[in-house]
């Protein structure tokens, strides 16, 4: 059974906050979140702002509907759903489609919720800490993963140059696991940029390696990458 790690990037330094991630679900955590508007108001001179507050607008959730609709998580009429959620509280709502959570307890007690709704919530509190979360998703994390990606198809090309028949994905797990210490199905999804330049880098000395006969067969490439 694969563990629920929780990522802590820098990439997701929000006003001095690091905002939690969990790798198997990759709910970013809204408890972080409220803590980073507190720091960047007092900071600022910002209006205090309470998430639970911005979450009972009738606006939030106008566009949790749409949200929900989009990915195909819920097919009511719009209708239908306000008055589900005048009924159960959004919340309450998305906690039945999987798109929040709460866990521990006193005080441990923290928030999590989906990517796109907790995106939504930025967005509602503060244009300045929007445009932080829209950099983290461009420049910081898509640029970097691209990358990464534009490396992997030369590596597995020299590879395939020594190996019959290569497991590919068995390289790729290897180098999750000296990344980032473990491995987990879509664990890339949710690296760094530091950590998505370290597989780049891994991928280009394979390459590299391989093309200069340092590398010559399946024993020595595993035993590279341990």
């Amino acid at each position: 059974m694969k563990t629920n790690s929780i990522l802590k990037s820098e990439d997701r330094n929000l006003f001095g906050v690091q905002i939690r991630q969990e790798t198997k679900t990759q709910m970013l955590n809204i408890s972080d979140l409220q803590l980073a508007y507190d720091k960047a108001r007092f900071e600022f001179g910002w209006n205090e702002k309470r998430i639970d507050h911005v979450t009972q607008t009738e606006e939030f959730k106008e566009r949790c509907f749409y949200i929900l609709e989009k990915q195909g998580v819920i097919k009511p009429l719009f209708k239908g759903f306000m008055q589900e959620v005048d009924n159960k509280g959004i919340t309450k709502v998305l906690k039945e489609v999987g798109y929040w959570k709460t866990t521990g307890a006193r005080n441990t007690k923290t928030v999590y919720c989906n990517p796109y709704i907790w995106t939504l919530i930025a967005m509602e509190l503060n244009p300045k800490i929007y445009a932080n979360v829209v950099i983290w998703l461009t420049d910081s994390l898509i640029f970097n993963r691209l990358e990464a990606g534009t490396e992997y198809l030369p590596m597995n090309q020299s590879i395939s140059k020594i190996i019959d028949n290569p497991e590919y994905y068995k390289y790729a797990v290897l180098i999750n696991k000296k990344v980032f210490g473990i491995h987990q199905k879509g664990i890339r999804d949710l690296a760094s940029s530091s950590q998505l330049k370290q597989i780049t880098e891994i991928e280009r000395t394979i390459t590299v390696a391989i093309d200069n006969g340092w590398i010559k067969n399946d024993q020595d490439l595993i035993k590279f990458l341990q």
